[in-house]
Formats: structure tokens, C-alpha cells, sequence
């Protein structure tokens, strides 16, 4: 009995865990590094909002618009020069308040021997129209190309985008403006009301 008192006695007190290092500590959900990042990066600030005119058409000069992309810029006649690759952009946000289908028609200086100078119009993240740049007859005289017919069916904002998928190896290039053109009278955005008669009055 005494021998096992002893051995008792000798055992030694168990001790706590250690507990972990600061730097052990991970999220599984969370990447350090991605969160530093995301919060260093500004996002891009958008361009002024473009509205209707009162025949519901829609002009992007490019004074209102946003050029991204080195070389890209405004000559002395304020029209977009310096287009030389595909990550090169111009970004207009516009506001349509009557929706409707609009013709989508570019002023620009084309002086290529041929028609090489292709233009592509994004609407939105998914939509997009694309054609030739129709050819000027001089470095000064601007002509017009009417890309295609776009359905905007929401009175909201867009965001109109125009990127060079072929550009001409000689000769001046150079955009003036954008247009949205109205095909139809489109239908109104203020309320209709009806009168005793049966007839709708709205404009």
C-alpha cells in the first residue's frame, strides 16, 4: 500500500495545450491576400450619363465619353484617334427613357485604300452589333456607317461600348460621334388615361 501511494505521488499534473501562433490562424473562407487587393483597387468611374433628346434620339460625342487604353485620345477637332489594338475602348453611359428599336449609326474619317476598319458595338455585357466602317472620299469629310437595329426594352441605363475588331493598315481613322436613332415613333413613357368617351389621352 505504501509503494502505491508513492507511485501516485510521483505522477506528474498534466498540462494544458499549447495554444496556437497567431500566424496559424486561417480563414477557410477568406484569402488574405485577395482582400488587400480588392481593397487597394479602386473601381473605374463610369462616364456621365447621356439622355434622350426630345425626338428620342441619343448622340455620344466624344466629350461625354471614356477612353481607356494607352494612345488612345481627342485630336484638336475632338473626335477619338489612336486606335491601334483591341484593348483600346470608348464607354459611353447613356439612359433610355422611351424603349424602343434604334438604328445605331457612326460618324467617322475613314481613308483606308479598302473598307478594313471594323467597328463592334457592345450594349450591355452581352449584346453587341458589328460592321464595316464605310470609306470617306478625303482625310476631312466624314461619312456615316449605320451598324444594325438594337431593341432596348427597359427604360433604364446602358452602357454603349465601341472596340476596333480590324483596323486599316494605312490611312487616317478617326470617330466623331454615336448615334441611337429612334426606327419608329416609340410608344411613350408617360401614364395614358382614359376618358368617359372610351378614348386614351397621353402623350
Amino acid at each position: 500500500m505504501l509503494l502505491l501511494g508513492i507511485c501516485i505521488g510521483c505522477s506528474r499534473p498534466r498540462q494544458a495545450p499549447p495554444k496556437p501562433e497567431p500566424d496559424a490562424i486561417k480563414s477557410k473562407s477568406i484569402d488574405p491576400q485577395r482582400v488587400l487587393k480588392s481593397a487597394d483597387s479602386d473601381p473605374q468611374p463610369l462616364p456621365p450619363t447621356v439622355y434622350q433628346d426630345s425626338d428620342g434620339s441619343v448622340d455620344l460625342s466624344p466629350l461625354t465619353a471614356k477612353l481607356i487604353g494607352e494612345g488612345i485620345d481627342l485630336n484638336e477637332w475632338d473626335q477619338i484617334v489612336g486606335f491601334k489594338n483591341r484593348d483600346q475602348r470608348v464607354l459611353w453611359q447613356i439612359h433610355i427613357s422611351t424603349p424602343g428599336t434604334y438604328q445605331i449609326e457612326v460618324d467617322a474619317i475613314c481613308t483606308s485604300p479598302t473598307q478594313e476598319a471594323r467597328m463592334r458595338v457592345y450594349i450591355g455585357d452581352t449584346r453587341f452589333l458589328e460592321d464595316l466602317i464605310q470609306l470617306s472620299d478625303n482625310d476631312q469629310t466624314l461619312t456615316t456607317t449605320r451598324l444594325g437595329e438594337i431593341t432596348l426594352d427597359a427604360p433604364k441605363e446602358y452602357r454603349i461600348e465601341i472596340e476596333m475588331v480590324g483596323l486599316p493598315l494605312i490611312g487616317k481613322f478617326s470617330i466623331s460621334e454615336v448615334r441611337l436613332v429612334p426606327l419608329e415613333e416609340n410608344p411613350s413613357s408617360l401614364p395614358k388615361f382614359q376618358t368617359e368617351d372610351g378614348f386614351n389621352e397621353g402623350n
